[in-house]
């Protein structure tokens, strides 16, 4: 009885979930192709402060004396590192530390000092890594390679998701995220390759990597992908909380639709870089 239980299950379609992940996707799509970067870089705001938020929701420190700083250092550090030269980055992170110990010397008798690493952390978390979308959106054909990685992170997601509940026999990492599975991950990095080198046919853009480089660039964004929702697992793990948030039905918060592109894109970002100045 359990088994059939279990069976039914795997068949079940999340309606919801698929109606909300296409209408998210879409928002993505025409906001990278119809944007220019100052209008994209406020979608960026949009994800990094949503992102900080859910970050202290999940630890429950959701008064505004913790969130709004952080929110605040993050968006400073994403235009800094875009928009500014390195030096002017470089004084925005020591201003960043500077305002955040600030903060948490001021705030010591009521929060006690239990913020400080999730300040530090969601700067950089949210704001500095989100912050390679807009770098991505910079490059020469930036919107196409930006496609690209979302592609990829979509792909992977969606494949491992519905492969894994399907064929999925053994867990990936329990412990972090029980319904992960070896199966799954596999399934979804193979699928989501493949829907790559299917829009390599028919985008002839993306014939400015190499076969090769082109495979090897869809690979490894996928598996840090991947690395980045596990990420995100052990945050809620140790937080205590099974979603981020609320606000996507079917999915839960921002970051449990966004965690693997947080680690994908810096890395996406720096190996294009790498295959595009050795291509020859």
């Amino acid at each position: 009885m359990k088994r059939e239980s279990e069976d039914l299950e795997k068949l079940k379609f999340d309606f919801k979930r698929f109606i909300f992940g296409i209408l998210f996707g879409f928002v993505i799509i025409l906001s990278i192709f119809l944007f220019n970067k100052l209008e994209f870089f406020f979608i960026c705001v949009i994800l990094i402060t949503l992102s900080v938020y859910e970050l202290f929701l999940i630890f429950d420190l959701n008064e505004y004396k913790y969130f709004i700083l952080p929110e605040i250092i993050s968006i400073l550090i994403a235009f800094a590192f875009v928009f500014l030269s390195p030096s002017v980055f470089a004084f925005a992170v020591f201003l960043s530390i500077f305002l955040i110990l600030f903060k948490n010397v001021l705030f010591f008798k009521n929060a006690g000092g239990k913020s400080i690493l999730l300040d530090v952390f969601s700067v950089f978390y949210a704001g500095f890594f989100i912050s390679y979308l807009l770098k991505i959106f910079d490059m020469n054909n930036g919107r196409l390679l930006l496609m690209l990685l979302f592609i990829l992170v979509w792909a992977s997601d969606i494949f491992a998701y519905y492969g894994g509940r399907h064929f999925g026999r053994h867990r990936l990492f329990f412990s972090l995220s029980p319904k992960k599975t070896v199966e799954g991950a596999l399934i979804g990095l193979f699928l989501a390759i493949l829907t790559a080198l299917v829009f390599r046919i028919f985008v002839t853009d993306y014939r400015m990597f190499t076969l090769f480089s082109f495979i090897a660039v869809s690979a490894l964004t996928i598996i840090f992908g991947m690395i980045g929702d596990l990420t995100e697992s052990l945050i809620k793990r140790v937080g205590g909380k099974k979603d981020s948030g609320f606000l996507i039905p079917g999915h839960g918060g921002i970051l449990d639709r966004i965690d693997s592109l947080i680690l994908a894109a810096p890395f996406f970002y720096y190996i294009t870089l790498f295959f595009l100045n050795h291509k020859n």
